[in-house]
């Protein structure tokens, strides 16, 4: 299996500005990276 490496990241992350008490969702198409870039920034919000 090939790892997908996600594509704008970084720049996803600057623009969300993660609350973390916020509620989000990931309907990007991949391998999760940015489900765990959100969850690293949540401490009491959902994904």
């Amino acid at each position: 299996m090939e790892y997908h490496q996600p594509v704008l990241l970084n720049e996803t992350m600057d623009g969300l500005d993660i609350n973390p008490d916020g509620i989000y969702v990931d309907v990007t198409f991949g391998g999760g990276g940015h489900s765990k870039a959100i969850l690293q920034k949540l401490e009491n919000g959902r994904l």
